[in-house]
């Protein structure tokens, strides 16, 4: 059974291995939590110059809805601090997104999309559309508009790629390198006969979307089509092993819901669209009964609702890459 997920899709981009960070991984998303609320702290204590302006530019590759979350949770999360740091003000914060499309989540429609934009122009944030990076080495950012500037959190969003792992399994996998999968979640060949005893499901899998809403024909690598071919999967291995046939795997797009920050959200369903605190709460809604078992939803669904009556914590956790380092710094050590 594979299910391997996916890993950010990156480019050969001078700096991007090294200063960039990803949004694929609970571990990612807390660095980039700790970095920005590490570089208020800093730039707080800095006169005005070019290590403050470097340390409050935050700045977005890819305008997809991972993007588009992560820049606009990390707006919301900018000026929620700003009311602890009276040294600074939203006009020292740069917030910078950078979109090779010329325009921003393109599963939503354009109306809605444009909506996002004003939303964000209006929170003071910069989007940069039919652009792409050219340069990000040492934390300068290179615009393909010409524009340069010095950024300390460079945050790659822009798509992902099926798991590099299942090339080395010896299964069949098309040119994307995902694993070749029919509809019944079964592993197959080129000439579609099935690998016998072989199953793959989610982004790094290769199924075919029935409803013929996918890309070339294919499920697209997001979490709807992941929790539910998982679902389906673990039910057709089950009728197999009792002598059954198993189902195909079809599910129709529930439509798209993104939080843009703490009372903003965006909700596109076919030709229907909800933007504003609405479609926050809806976006929180859906996420909240998406969340495993009772005891999870109540923890997850609480966080958020002591969020919203009382602030957004903003306890950095950076000391957890080095737990060692004051006990180090300090321990007694042997004469030498």
């Amino acid at each position: 059974m594979v299910a391997a997920g996916s890993v950010s899709r990156t480019f050969p981009i001078p700096g991007v291995a090294d200063e960039a960070i990803g949004m694929k991984s609970i571990e990612e998303a807390i660095a980039v939590r700790d970095r920005i609320i590490d570089n208020f702290a800093k730039a707080a204590n800095l006169p005005k110059g070019k290590e403050r302006d470097r340390l409050l530019t935050v700045t977005v590759i890819g305008g997809g809805f991972a993007g588009i979350e992560t820049f606009a949770e990390l707006r919301s999360l900018a000026t929620a601090m700003l009311r602890q740091y009276p040294e600074l003000t939203i006009d020292d914060t740069k917030f910078h997104m950078v979109e090779a499309m010329s325009r921003v989540m393109p599963e939503v429609s354009l109306k809605t999309s444009l909506w996002v934009l004003r939303n964000l122009a209006s929170r003071g944030a910069v989007v940069h559309l039919d652009t792409q990076l050219k340069s990000a080495k040492g934390g300068l950012v290179e615009l393909s508009n010409g524009m340069k500037f010095e950024s300390d959190l460079i945050v790659w969003t822009a798509g992902v790629m099926a798991n590099p792992v299942v090339n080395s399994m010896g299964l069949p996998v098309e040119e994307r390198g995902r694993v070749r999968s029919s509809a019944t979640l079964q592993v197959t060949n080129a000439d579609g006969t099935v690998v016998t005893g072989a199953w793959a499901a989610g982004d790094d899998s290769a199924v075919p979307d029935l409803t013929g809403n996918g890309v070339g024909g294919m499920c697209v690598p997001n979490a709807q089509h992941a929790v539910r071919q998982a679902k389906r999967l673990a039910k057709n291995l089950v009728a197999v092993l009792r002598g059954e046939n198993p189902v195909d795997y079809i599910h129709k797009n529930l439509g798209a819901v993104a939080g843009l920050g703490v009372g903003h959200g965006v909700f596109q369903s076919g030709k229907f669209a909800v933007t504003g605190f609405p479609a926050w709460l809806m976006h929180r809604g859906y996420h909240g009964l998406a969340m495993p078992m009772w005891e999870r939803k109540f923890r997850v669904v609480g966080g958020w609702i002591m969020q919203f009556l009382v602030g957004r914590d903003t306890t950095t956790l950076s000391l957890r890459e080095h737990p060692q380092s004051y006990f180090q710094a300090y321990a007694s050590r042997p004469a030498k």
